[in-house]
């Protein structure tokens, strides 16, 4: 006759009677963690414990995901129960005086290059000034690899870069995109002769007052006549000659440094980013000297085929 042994729950079936040994398998129980991770739509990871579970819980919170690159990001990442990580920090070099040696600076984190601008308006095309622009899309670019972006970043004239506690040969295209420029949007004008915005460092000839006859003429010194103001750049102020009704707003860009980019496991690219389509095509120069896309190359065409496999467009049934 057989006999049954129970041990914390898991039966052990001995035919003969004789010593077996066996290593339970570890299973999730449910608590008020997977309760509340409910109203996330978060389930818990195979064998995951109550600390790691309750940090995914919070990262909810602190990385929203959505149906656009970060949002996706930040979903895959945080289900998949992937490391995300502060990889490296981008800070504005300083003159003798202080000052920042960029006047209106700005770090792109693109798909296939990381570009620092030391002048950058509104109206780029017209007026941006590159500092220094990285390529780190393919093994050969010189910041292929986090600790070589790091010292490439720490050769340019106004910003430097440190590397925080991770491995240098992680691959820069893991770098989550993002940028330093950030828009504020209908920032409140309070009816005084000096206004504090929420932002600072404010990049100049981006800001947009709904009130214009206060905010008439822009002086550098102190306003003196109706319709004059001045602006603080830097730590976001703005004087005026007569009060404001307090009833209109101004929106305007402010550059955010220091810039803290972290890393993550998972990459999207999508071919609307006209950035990684130009990874995917051979380059050929025109009579003007302009450079155009040419024919795919490898991994264009193997991108482009298997598309057309998936959708069958144009490749037959």
């Amino acid at each position: 006759m057989s006999n049954i042994r129970k041990l914390l729950g898991f039966s052990f079936k001995v035919l003969v009677p004789t010593e077996v040994s066996g290593k339970p398998e570890q299973r999730n129980v449910a608590n008020s963690f997977d309760f509340l991770a409910s109203l996330v739509s978060l389930p818990r990871l195979r064998g995951e414990s109550n600390p790691d579970y309750k940090e995914r819980i919070m990262d909810v919170s602190v990385h929203p995901g959505g149906p656009l690159y970060l949002g996706c990001v930040n979903n895959l990442t945080r289900d998949l129960g992937l490391p995300r990580e502060e990889a490296i920090r981008i800070e504005l070099k300083e003159n003798s005086a202080g000052e920042a040696i960029a006047p209106n600076p700005r770090a792109d984190i693109l798909s296939n290059r990381v570009v620092l601008y030391k002048d950058w308006r509104p109206d780029e095309e017209e007026t941006a000034v590159i500092d220094k622009e990285i390529r780190i899309y393919s093994p050969d670019d010189p910041g292929y690899f986090v600790e070589d972006l790091v010292a490439e970043i720490n050769t340019s004239e106004c910003f430097s870069a440190t590397l925080y506690n991770i491995r240098g040969n992680l691959h820069s295209t893991n770098l989550i995109r993002k940028t330093s420029n950030f828009v504020i949007f209908n920032d409140p004008v309070q009816s005084d002769i000096q206004n504090d915005l929420t932002g600072d460092r404010i990049i100049q000839d981006s800001l947009y007052f709904d009130e214009s006859e206060v905010f008439r003429t822009e002086v550098s010194g102190t306003p003196t006549a109706e319709g004059e103001y001045r602006i603080d750049y830097l730590e976001g102020k703005i004087y005026t000659f007569s009060n404001p009704s307090g009833n209109y707003t101004v929106t305007y860009h402010t550059a955010l440094f220091p810039m803290d980019v972290d890393y993550s496991l998972v990459k999207i690219y999508t071919l609307q980013d006209d950035d990684f389509v130009d990874e995917l095509f051979n380059k050929k120069v025109a009579d003007s000297g302009e450079e155009l896309r040419a024919l795919p190359n490898t991994e264009g065409a193997e991108i482009i085929h298997q598309l057309f496999k998936e959708t069958n467009i144009f490749w037959g049934k």
